[in-house]
């Protein structure tokens, strides 16, 4: 099915905006900005888990002996073929936190070694990298500044300085990894990891891609990219059940990288050990199945196309109420997540010093939230486009900001 040629009206709502509401789970009264961070699936979707975790109690020792890792690789087949990589390339794990610390805490880090990462990578994965340099000798960090808004070319330059910088100590130090992310989490912004990868292997050094945001949003050639290692979760975007994640590991690479979980497959090949976590519930990750079953009735061209005009034509619309702007001028920069500057006098309101209130306060008197965060001196939220929102709802959500922000500022302190 096409992509609607416009962004739907109450009038003309076509295959997205409220009409797919009766495909998820949402109370009435209840509109999701936030599924950038947890994502949510359909009830087909829902469908498909539940027969694979009934398959599993009918009987379990079938299941599990003879069942389970042809099913797994099924899974992983339809995911290679729509990441353009070989089946054999990919496992699939949890989420993007175990597939960043199988990858890291699998490489052998020596004294000297540096490990190269943005200012505005993920939490879980900054503290993966402080965990390696706390156990390693030797072994530290190289952060690159990132504060939007910034161009493609500026950022490629601002990395490619930052290893150049590096090697002109001569010091004996090297960058060995670096650990970039294709869409960055807060701020939300999409990065140009193709010539990012091509000019950090012009260096020798190892690429590891945080693609957490990526499948179900942009398109994915990960034969193209070339990176070392690719990171993404399934349930994010591609609406597949929490807890299904997909890592690429190159078969140059793969005797290196092992679950962070060994078991008694260790060392007789990477489907093996990743095929088997221990004694667990693998329907989540098998739900990808129905998620690709949910997507195509109206393809991925269509959606993605869909979740990006309405991100883009969203965050212009909140900005004009709130008297603002969006982050990033550059709509290539833009996924299915925009983040708009919220007009906070006192961006150090001892109320707002941690994210509890503002979470608590969307949520009990809004029924809604969307996540806000400091970046380059402004007041921030990052709002998620998605099939199931029309532009009606960016403007519900920033009329909220507004009258939230207005009760912020009047007060003194």
């Amino acid at each position: 099915m096409a992509a609607p040629a416009s962004l739907p009206t109450p009038s003309n709502p076509g295959p997205f905006g409220h009409k797919q509401r009766k495909n998820f789970f949402f109370p009435e009264g209840k509109t999701e900005f936030n599924h950038g961070s947890y994502g949510t699936f359909t009830r087909s979707v829902q469908e498909n888990m539940m027969k694979w975790h009934n398959s599993a109690e009918l009987n379990p020792d079938r299941w599990v002996r003879l069942d389970l890792k042809p099913a797994l690789r099924k899974v992983r087949s339809q995911l290679a073929e729509f990441m353009n990589c070989d089946t054999d390339e990919l496992a699939l794990v949890q989420n993007t936190t175990t597939g960043i610390n199988a990858v890291m805490r699998s490489l052998e880090f020596v004294p000297g070694d540096r490990i190269l990462q943005f200012s505005t990578g993920y939490v879980n994965v900054d503290r993966t990298v402080h965990y390696i340099c706390d156990t390693h000798k030797d072994v530290e960090i190289v952060e690159v500044p990132v504060v939007m808004p910034m161009s493609d070319q500026e950022i490629v330059y601002m990395v490619e300085k930052t290893v150049q910088d590096q090697i002109a100590k001569k010091d004996g130090t090297r960058i060995r990894l670096a650990v970039i992310d294709w869409i960055s989490s807060v701020p939300a912004v999409v990065h140009p990891i193709k010539a990012l990868t091509d000019m950090l292997k012009s260096y020798g050094i190892l690429v590891l891609v945080d693609a957490a945001h990526v499948i179900g949003q942009l398109p994915m050639d990960l034969t193209f990219l070339n990176a070392d290692f690719v990171i993404t979760n399934c349930h994010k975007w591609m609406y597949s059940v929490r807890g299904s994640a997909v890592l690429y590991v190159p078969k140059r690479y793969q005797k290196l990288i092992h679950p962070t979980a060994i078991q008694g497959d260790y060392k007789t090949g990477f489907e093996l050990e990743f095929a088997w976590n221990g004694t667990m519930d693998y329907s989540t990750m098998l739900s990808v199945e129905g998620a690709f079953e949910f997507r195509k009735q109206y393809g991925e061209e269509a959606i993605m196309s869909y979740m990006h005009k309405l991100a883009v034509q969203g965050g212009k619309v909140m900005a004009e109420i709130l008297g603002t702007n969006v982050l990033t001028p550059y709509e290539h920069q833009v996924g299915s997540m925009v983040n708009v500057r919220l007009p906070i006098k006192n961006i150090d309101h001892p109320k707002i010093e941690t994210p509890d209130y503002l979470i608590k306060y969307l949520l009990d008197k809004y029924n809604l939230y969307a996540p806000s965060y400091k970046h380059g001196g402004y007041y921030w939220t990052r709002v998620s486009a998605q099939i199931y929102l029309e532009l009606s709802d960016f403007v519900h959500l920033a009329n909220v900001w507004k009258e939230v922000i207005e009760d912020l500022n009047a007060e003194e302190v």
